[in-house]
């Protein structure tokens, strides 16, 4: 797992792009294959998380597990983040900031923490940053091929739950379901609430998802399966971690006009009813993103 190596295909990368100059260039060396998370927290060292484990780098850039010997991070390291995931302008990404996350071009997306700010009730920014949490989106071709006979019943898709602990890969799992879909003449509709199924770019999905998705991005979830519902005549709306009431009443609405609903939760117990099957992603260990 400590292999270092893939230099030649981090330059120009979205994700190590957003990520501050002092801490990118100890990652030149790192091997992306299962990588998942890179940490940065003020005053302590730059932290790396793997499929297998956290690990740490020190300035020539070699792993350990000793987080002593590791890169430290300042809070200018952090406000510098904040200007590279922002591209220099904080007001433009207000409202992404008061959700917690920016979605960075390819469905990379760094969590934003700190000194919040609450007007009203509600976060209305964040004054001083004491972490940023970048998250490397990667794309699995034929990650769904071993579940699309659970999804599918001849000619009609079913209604279906995808159901883990968080980064066991649903949104990678999705994305794979919606291609399949998509490959297989079934009209898709997306909904990318965050950016992160399709990370349009430029209304480009910047992922493989067949001749036959449509997305709709950075919108709420609930607003935007009614509207993909009205507007595009899906067999299918797909679309990441439902949560709110609001939600679950929109997916009953799309129910009743025939169309199916494929989407995840966020979940270590029981599972909502009205869905056809459940597929349940492992532990860690079979991580797919």
């Amino acid at each position: 797992m400590l292999t270092l190596a893939r230099e030649e295909n981090m330059e120009g990368m979205e994700f190590f792009g957003a990520i501050p100059e002092k801490q990118r260039a100890c990652l030149r060396s790192i091997d992306t294959d299962r990588l998942c998370e890179v940490r940065l927290r003020a005053g302590m060292p730059m932290a790396l998380v793997f499929l297998d484990g956290i690990f740490y780098i020190t300035k020539s850039g070699r792993l350990t597990d000793d987080y002593k010997q590791g890169v430290t991070v300042s809070s200018g390291d952090l406000k510098r983040g904040m200007e590279l995931i922002t591209r220099s302008s904080v007001y433009a990404f207000s409202e992404d900031i008061k959700n917690g996350f920016i979605t960075l071009e390819k469905g990379h997306r760094v969590g934003i923490s700190g000194d919040a700010v609450v007007e009203n009730g509600k976060v209305s920014h964040i004054r001083s940053v004491q972490s940023l949490n970048y998250r490397y989106a990667r794309e699995v071709i034929g990650a769904s091929d071993g579940v699309m006979d659970r999804i599918l019943d001849g000619n009609r898709i079913k209604n279906t739950l995808i159901v883990s602990p968080p980064m066991c890969g649903k949104t990678t799992m999705l994305r794979d379901i919606a291609r399949n879909l998509s490959l297989l003449g079934k009209k898709v509709s997306i909904v990318d609430e965050r950016g992160e199924i399709a990370a349009l770019m430029r209304g480009v999905p910047s992922f493989s998802l067949g001749a036959n998705c449509d997305v709709l991005a950075n919108v709420n979830k609930a607003e935007g399966m009614l509207l993909m519902l009205r507007a595009m005549s899906p067999d299918v709306i797909i679309t990441d971690e439902i949560g709110g009431k609001e939600d679950f009443d929109a997916i009953a609405e799309i129910k009743k006009r025939g169309v199916s609903i494929i989407t995840s939760l966020h979940s270590f117990g029981d599972s909502p009813d009205g869905f056809d099957t459940v597929i349940r992603l492992g532990g860690i260990g079979k991580c797919l993103e």
